[in-house]
């Protein structure tokens, strides 16, 4: 049987006024994780999700990011 995945979940929180939904592993590094490239301000774009259904979010356009749950992945 295999270990459950965990993932931290945020709200985005557009200049826009949208709100967009992202997840990612719990167990990567706080420096490599959204809030510390977003802190750190080297990156200029937030990529997720594949190859065909991939999005691009500029890091300007983010008023500020809300943590809002740990899900669990079986």
């Amino acid at each position: 049987m295999t270990e459950p995945k965990y993932y931290q979940c945020y709200d985005l929180h557009m200049k826009n006024g949208k709100v967009l939904n992202y997840a990612e592993d719990y167990d990567i590094p706080a420096e490599k994780g959204l809030i510390g490239q977003f802190k750190r301000g080297k990156k200029r774009f937030l990529e997720y999700g594949d190859l065909l259904h991939g999005y691009t979010i500029p890091f300007d356009q983010i008023s500020f990011i809300v943590a809002t749950e740990v899900i669990k992945d079986m």
